[in-house]
């Protein structure tokens, strides 16, 4: 399965698959949340919904808008 990660200007994120069959967003090594989708859970990123508090905060910010402008690290 692919593993997607998006350099932000604060830090690094990565969606992975998880053993459950659902995703897995972290963030500087703390898992987010569980998705049923890696396009759920790069939307919460470009929504800034992921419960971090520096990343939903943050303002001027470019963000890629879906999953395919984030980069593809594995497969």
């Amino acid at each position: 399965m692919k593993v997607y990660q998006y350099k932000s200007p604060i830090g690094l994120f990565l969606i992975k698959p998880q053993a459950n069959g659902r995703w897995g967003l972290w963030f500087k090594d703390d898992l987010l949340g569980s998705y049923h989708s890696a396009m759920a859970a790069a939307d919460d990123v470009y929504m800034q919904a992921t419960g971090d508090y520096d990343w939903d905060s943050l303002d001027d910010v470019d963000i890629a808008t879906d999953i395919s402008e984030w980069e593809v690290v594995a497969r």
